[in-house]
């Protein structure tokens, strides 16, 4: 299955939003499907926000009535980042060091200017705190990563266990771990994608791994048998385990 990146382009001029969405689903290179929504207000990019869960947002600036600054202060938990577009170079300041946004942009942008965009998310993609889930019914959960204790394989299907739930997902384990690019995360076997940090020790006789139960609030993890592929003990043996 293929994976998708959900963009939000915010521009109240129509034209301008419609010809960024072009040049990103029709010029730009990237491994995952983008997937982009327009919108031309504030009001309408906070729903989209708590209803959609972008993990990328096109915003401007100077905008009529609430601006893009404003539209940030109203969110509680930014778990996407953010490109500023705009004509004017005067807020680039604020942006970068207030915002800590991914690109600035000024206008007209070109092609190539939206292509940095992507080659920057992509290098960001390995130190990701969040892990966007879609449930059967199309909505959009976002997990930290370190909330994440495992993953795993259930035919097509992938259960995805945290503190206090579990998320049956309809993505191969394959490719949740393609995006799953954490250091902490490794695939100890065929079946299971285990955060490490949760893990006590592997007993030497059985390969078999024990969770750190203190850190657990997730019963159904307890119960889990996990046992470590005898080609994966060397890559483990750097955890000191």
């Amino acid at each position: 299955m293929t994976n998708e990146l959900t963009i939000l382009v915010v521009d109240d001029e129509p034209k301008v939003g419609e010809l960024l969405k072009k040049i990103i689903e029709k010029k730009v290179k990237y491994s995952d499907k983008l997937v982009v929504t327009t919108v031309t207000s504030v009001s309408e990019a906070i729903n989209f926000v708590n209803n959609d869960k972008p993990d990328l947002v096109f915003l401007d600036i100077h905008m009529p009535e609430e601006n893009g600054f404003d539209f940030l202060k109203q969110i509680k938990d930014k778990s996407f980042e953010v490109v500023f577009t705009t004509a004017y170079e005067q807020y680039a300041i604020e942006a970068i060091n207030e915002y800590n946004c991914l690109k600035y942009l000024l206008k007209p942008i070109d092609v190539e200017d939206v292509q940095s965009v992507f080659d920057k998310y992509k290098e960001k993609e390995g130190y990701q705190e969040y892990y966007k889930i879609i449930k059967h019914n199309l909505k959009r959960h976002l997990l930290k990563m370190d909330d994440i204790i495992l993953c795993k394989a259930a035919d097509n299907y992938c259960e995805i266990y945290a503190e206090n739930t579990k998320f049956l997902v309809s993505k191969t384990l394959r490719a949740i771990e393609s995006k799953i690019k954490h250091s902490n995360f490794v695939r100890v076997n065929r079946s299971y994608l285990v955060n490490m940090n949760y893990v006590k020790y592997i007993e030497k006789d059985t390969n078999r791994v024990f969770f750190k139960e203190e850190l657990i609030d997730n019963p159904e993890c307890h119960d889990i048998e996990i046992i470590v592929a005898a080609t994966m003990i060397r890559e483990l043996n750097k955890w000191n385990l």
